[in-house]
């Protein structure tokens, strides 16, 4: 760190660092407000030359990536943040500029955030069959658009989604879709096998799309996809392009996290119980028919080619390397 003191963490990034902990941050609503964050705190920064002002954002960085669950969207914002904070490093631009190009940044990523959202709703809308069944697993603000830009289109369909533990998301998902007056069944988790049979398409959303084409989603969607591939069902994986996690094409992969005793058992639980399992799962692409997205419906190979596109960070990809549970 330059300067003579220790930076300090605004009141936004201290507030999605505790949100992240917390898991109240979904994958998409985590890069968003990080972004945010971010360039508040870039905004709100007294540093007079940009080595300051780098210091301060990579300070915050640092804070977020101590409890960031595995988000492809979070880390590609801070790659986009840090990305055109050491173009700033290297071309001597002054800190007033750097201040003004994150500020423009973020703009530009509000905008294209709210249009991809709605580019994804028409893209999966197409997909949802007339008079069909759609089986969908856990919370997506994607699949959630889809769904209910399809009703919006007069199509009459049948929804089915189980409750998605150990933080029920899925009955989240139910709640949203009962109040909009769609047709939802509710299930618990152990009748994935008996349900997905029933559908006609399965779509679910992801933290992540890797460079191999695979999804970090949900511990729950593996199965999922295993028995809908099992039935000859199509799963569609419906995410914005934010989802394609560019460290995994740099040779990083994420960790998975692991379920605690509280996720599974009651507070009275003996001490001696230890919890297994992960709470994502990663579903390799075969299992995957399409990934669907503001640029159209993807291939695993269309994916990858997008993720060479992305900014990268040096400094990130050196920090990530680094980190305990992201290895190469």
């Amino acid at each position: 760190m330059s300067g003579t003191g220790r930076p300090k963490l605004i009141a936004a990034v201290q507030e999605t660092v505790a949100r992240l902990d917390a898991l109240e941050l979904h994958a998409s609503r985590a890069g968003r407000e990080i972004m945010r964050c971010l360039t508040e705190t870039a905004l709100r920064s007294s540093a007079s030359d940009t080595s300051a002002l780098a210091d301060e954002i990579q300070f915050a960085v640092e804070a977020i990536l101590r409890v960031m669950p595995p988000y492809a969207p979070a880390l590609n914002v801070m790659h986009r943040v840090l990305a055109r904070v050491e173009w700033a490093r290297t071309n001597g631009e002054d800190s007033n500029s750097l201040r003004m190009a994150l500020e423009c940044e973020a703009g530009s990523f509000s905008r294209w955030s709210a249009s991809a959202r709605q580019r994804i709703a028409d893209v999966g809308a197409a997909l949802i069959p007339d008079d069909g069944t759609v089986f969908t697993f856990t919370l997506s603000e994607t699949i959630l658009r889809c769904l209910l830009h399809a009703s919006a289109q007069g199509k009459q369909f049948r929804i089915l989604v189980t409750e998605s533990r150990p933080n029920n998301d899925g009955l989240a998902t139910a709640r949203a879709l009962f109040d909009a007056g769609l047709e939802i069944e509710v299930s618990i988790d152990a009748c994935i096998g008996e349900l997905v049979p029933q559908a006609d398409i399965v779509m679910v959303g992801a933290e992540a799309i890797m460079a191999d084409g695979s999804a970090i989603a949900k511990a729950g969607t593996l199965p999922s996809a295993l028995v809908a591939r099992q039935c000859g069902i199509p799963v569609y994986v419906v995410v914005d392009s934010m989802k394609l996690d560019v460290s995994s094409a740099l040779g990083l992969s994420l960790p998975q996290d692991p379920l605690k005793v509280q996720d599974v058992l009651p507070a009275d639980a003996p001490d001696s119980v230890a919890a297994a399992g992960s709470l994502f799962d990663r579903t390799p692409a075969h299992l995957i028919r399409a990934v669907v997205s503001e640029r159209g419906i993807l291939t695993a190979a269309a994916c990858s080619a997008l993720m060479r596109e992305m900014p990268v960070s040096q400094y990130l990809h050196k920090a990530i390397e680094e980190r305990k549970g992201l290895h190469v």
